[in-house]
């Protein structure tokens, strides 16, 4: 089975990207389910309260996160995920490598990184900064609308001749 690769350009930081796929609270709020994960490695890992677990192989962090992957579904236990981050400008881009994915479900799995994780990862982001440019948006039209208006008044001068 060929490996999965995808790319994702995400409008946020390398460090803020690498929050999202590390720490629980974050990746909790983007997957609407339990995490158990620790950056280091030789650790094991959960997700979507369990449904997928695996070990961590590699880590630098803000760059590179090496992990094995093992849904419940799954049999084969050789099958490794690699997120590469690489910043690109204001934004991150995500290089996804996900080798000896489970056959009969290489489909479902190719589009759940998109539908399920880095998509939604991504989307988070781009709601997150729509969110911070409306705010900046409503607060400097509340300061506008507090200056009050200044009256001008012309003296119109006429010259003796």
């Amino acid at each position: 089975m060929k490996p999965i690769q995808q790319t994702y350009l995400i409008d946020a930081t390398p460090a803020q990207v690498w929050r999202a796929l590390t720490d629980p609270e974050i990746i909790a709020e983007w997957s609407g389910a339990d995490a158990e994960f620790e950056p280091t490695v030789g650790a094991e890992y959960a997700l979507w309260d369990g449904g997928i677990v695996g070990q961590i192989v590699e880590v630098v962090p803000n760059k590179k996160l090496v992990q094995t992957w093992m849904p419940d579904s799954w049999m084969r236990e050789d099958s490794v995920v690699t997120f590469t981050l690489t910043p690109v400008g204001k934004q991150t881009q995500v290089d996804l490598l996900h080798e000896n994915v489970e056959g009969f479900d290489y489909a479902g799995t190719v589009e759940g990184w998109d539908a399920y994780y880095l998509g939604v990862i991504k989307r988070m982001f781009e709601t997150k900064a729509k969110k911070a440019v409306r705010v900046k948006a409503a607060k400097a039209k509340k300061v506008t609308a507090k200056k009050k208006p200044v009256a001008i008044s012309a003296k119109k001068t006429t010259k003796k001749k």
